[in-house]
């Protein structure tokens, strides 16, 4: 989850599948909605030259109620109620994450319904087309850790997928009080020596066997 984590050792089961949420911070509880404990949620921005235009652009996280008609501010908090109701909550709400510039007419970036992004990464101009890509993982609502990293960029006006990486969840939990904002992601997706390096996902992916499991420099096609 977004909120994450105070480690408990020695407690079964706080990574598993099957109980997505693990701990809860201090801060997690504010108001209730018939009963339903809400937190805030915390959404992302970033900057970037995602147009190629050499002006600096913002992309904003936004998470809307397509029943309200509304931008959802606070939402059912996985921490202090259970995870089926949390699912709920949203589904009901029929909630959609999306992305957008600060710019008119601007492309928008429709993930569908989940809590958030658990980070929203600029990884510059990969792949040379004079344009900024970004990387990004849903925090999806289900009860697997396996997760995945899409890589856009704005092929002629519109949001395009480049890549995908596998991930795991893991990779954003933390320990302290406040949410870190991340900048990469831990063992999956890093900046080494001024260029990303990922984690492939299979071994045919690699020229030699025995670089199997190891970092990768990144290299993106551009966008046709």
């Amino acid at each position: 989850m977004k909120v994450l984590l105070l480690l408990l050792i020695g407690s079964l089961g706080l990574l598993g599948c099957n109980n997505k949420p693990t701990a809860s911070l201090n801060k997690t509880v504010t108001t209730t909605d018939n009963t339903i404990k809400l937190r805030p949620l915390e959404k992302l921005s970033l900057d970037g030259d995602f147009d190629g235009d050499g002006k600096k652009d913002t992309l904003f996280e936004h998470i809307y109620s397509n029943k309200t008609m509304n931008a959802i501010d606070s939402a059912a908090d996985p921490f202090q109620n259970d995870w089926a109701t949390v699912t709920k909550w949203f589904y009901d709400k029929e909630t959609d994450v999306y992305l957008t510039i600060n710019k008119k007419n601007s492309d928008t970036l429709h993930l569908g319904t989940a809590q958030g992004l658990y980070c929203l990464i600029n990884i510059g101009d990969n792949n040379k087309d004079g344009k900024d890509e970004i990387a990004f993982v849903v925090d999806r609502l289900d009860d697997s850790r396996t997760n995945t990293c899409a890589i856009y960029t704005l092929c002629n006006n519109k949001w395009t997928l480049l890549k995908e990486l596998s991930v795991n969840e893991a990779a954003f939990n933390f320990s302290t009080e406040q949410a870190p904002v991340f900048t990469e992601i831990k063992n999956y997706l890093e900046k080494r020596n001024g260029k990303w390096v990922y984690k492939a996902d299979t071994q045919d992916d690699y020229d030699l066997k025995q670089d199997a499991g190891k970092m990768k420099i990144l290299q993106l096609d551009q966008c046709k």
